[in-house]
């Protein structure tokens, strides 16, 4: 088994990722908010399994297109 040693803190951070602390605030804003209605959307589809049955493929493939535009 392969242990991974997860960095909590990257003072580099915004550096690496190219945006200015303002720009990466809103981004994560809206991602998280974008997050917690797919996951309400999760919750429907748990009991109702043929209500939004492409949704959380569909959030993961656009944010990781959203995290790759953003970061250029």
């Amino acid at each position: 088994m392969e242990v991974r040693r997860i960095n909590m803190i990257n003072l580099k951070h915004l550096r690496n990722v190219k945006l200015n602390y303002i720009r990466h605030l809103i981004f994560t804003w809206v991602e998280s908010i974008r997050g917690m209605m797919v996951m309400i959307g999760l919750i429907i589809h748990g009991v109702f399994p043929f209500i939004l049955p492409n949704m959380f493929s569909s959030y993961i493939k656009g944010a990781d297109i959203r995290i790759k535009k953003i970061g250029t």
